[in-house]
C-alpha cells in the first residue's frame, strides 16, 4: 500500500466517524482530503506508466 493510498483511507476512516450537525465541517474536510490523496495515487500511477512506455 502506498502512502498516498493509506492516508487517503486514514482520512476516509476520519471522515466517516464524525456524527452530528457540527462535526459536518470536519467531515466534509477529511473527506475531500481522502480524495485528494487518491487522486495523488492516481497520478503517480499515469507518470509511472507514462514513463514505462517511454522506455
Amino acid at each position: 500500500m502506498s502512502i498516498t493510498e493509506h492516508n487517503a483511507l486514514l482520512h476516509a476512516s476520519n471522515a466517516a466517524g464524525f456524527t452530528g450537525e457540527d462535526k459536518q465541517t470536519d467531515a466534509i474536510g477529511e473527506g475531500l482530503a481522502a480524495v485528494a490523496y487518491a487522486l495523488l495515487d492516481v497520478a503517480a500511477a499515469i507518470r509511472e506508466q507514462t514513463e514505462a512506455q517511454q522506455r
